[in-house]
């Protein structure tokens, strides 16, 4: 799959293997800090609050707290603490706030409301020093550099490998952390998938669902966003239960589907998804890490994918490879994916 060299978009998904890999070996002990610190706290439930693509990597973040430590997370609206001005109950609690820029006032409301009320708290940011940086028990720069394209990509990668680092380090998993740092050069490897197949079915399609289930439910979130933010397509994530609760009666209708396979529990009712949208109608394409969906009657179509050293990574690779894909279908749209006419970098709401 070729692509304009010259967008930052372009640019800056390159840069994600070495991205990470200087994040897993500069912020090791920050992540054993963090890690230390949970484990003090011993927090019964934690929350994260964020905006936009942080969001989705919060949603990542979740899922790895509820599988591997047993801990639930809920996001929290910030308006709860900017707009409402409303105390939540949090003693014991730990709130983690995930921001590229550190600055979004609501997000910094909430964090302070969080720490008053009794919570620990972690901040994720890609810049330092920065208000949200700041007022964290402590924080954990994700060194992603300094980032251009009003998209983000490699911010949101390091926020899910330094993610991957803050719950290996909690749970003194030695086999996550070693998987995370063998990650880069599967990264690498992402970066070369061609994905073009799916690019003639996007500039056609009237609406795209994005699916995925457990950690892979965060990239289809981040995936749906980039369809909207670089290409002007109208995308939806869903998950792949909540797709047969109504959602798939629109299947017959010009429907496009990328479905992101995991390789835990989930699949099965992936490759369910997967069978039922297209017997629906539905253009179906897969990014499979284990490589076993093959093209079925046109309407079910495999997508190049790699395969992590952990299946808990799998996201990192599949989210790399597609915005490769995403800058590439940018183009073919006629779009410039660095500056999307009605959005801006950093935006700071209440």
């Amino acid at each position: 799959m070729t692509g304009t060299a010259t967008t930052r978009l372009r640019q800056e998904t390159g840069e994600i293997p070495d991205r990470v890999a200087a994040q897993v070996a500069q912020r090791r002990d920050d992540f054993a800090q963090a890690g230390a610190a949970l484990r003090r706290h011993d927090p019964q439930m934690l929350v994260t609050v964020a905006r936009g693509s942080s969001d989705h990597a919060a949603t990542y973040f979740k899922y790895l707290s509820e599988m591997t430590a047993g801990r639930p997370v809920a996001s929290i609206g910030p308006s709860i603490s900017s707009v409402y001005k409303r105390t939540l109950h949090l003693g014991g609690a730990a709130c983690l706030s995930v921001s590229q820029s550190g600055r979004s006032p609501d997000l910094t409301a909430f964090q302070d409301m969080a720490r008053h009320a009794g919570a620990l708290t972690l901040a994720l940011v890609n810049t330092v020093p920065s208000p949200l940086s700041q007022g964290a028990d402590l924080a954990i720069d994700i060194g992603a550099g300094p980032e251009q394209a009003v998209a983000a990509s490699k911010s949101y990668v390091c926020s899910l490998s330094a993610m991957a680092g803050l719950v290996g380090a909690w749970t003194q998993s030695q086999a996550l952390e070693t998987a995370l740092s063998a990650t880069p050069d599967r990264l690498g490897e992402a970066l070369a998938c061609d994905w073009s197949a799916l690019v003639p079915a996007a500039c056609h399609a009237r609406s795209i669902y994005v699916i995925g289930r457990g950690p892979g439910f965060a990239i289809a979130q981040e995936a749906a966003l980039k369809f909207k933010e670089t290409c002007q397509i109208h995308a939806e994530s869903y998950s792949s239960a909540e797709v047969m609760h109504g959602p798939i009666q629109l299947a017959a209708n010009g429907l496009v589907a990328l479905v992101f396979l995991s390789r835990d529990e989930a699949r099965a009712g992936l490759l369910d998804a997967v069978a039922r949208l297209a017997a629906s109608g539905a253009r179906v394409f897969v990014a499979d890490p284990l490589g076993e969906v093959h093209a079925e009657r046109q309407a079910v179509a495999p997508l190049p994918c790699v395969a992590a050293p952990d299946p808990l990574l799998d996201p990192l690779c599949q989210i790399t490879a597609f915005y490769r894909f995403v800058e590439h279908l940018a183009g073919a749209l006629g779009f410039d994916p660095d500056a999307p006419q009605l959005l801006k970098k950093v935006t700071e709401t209440l």
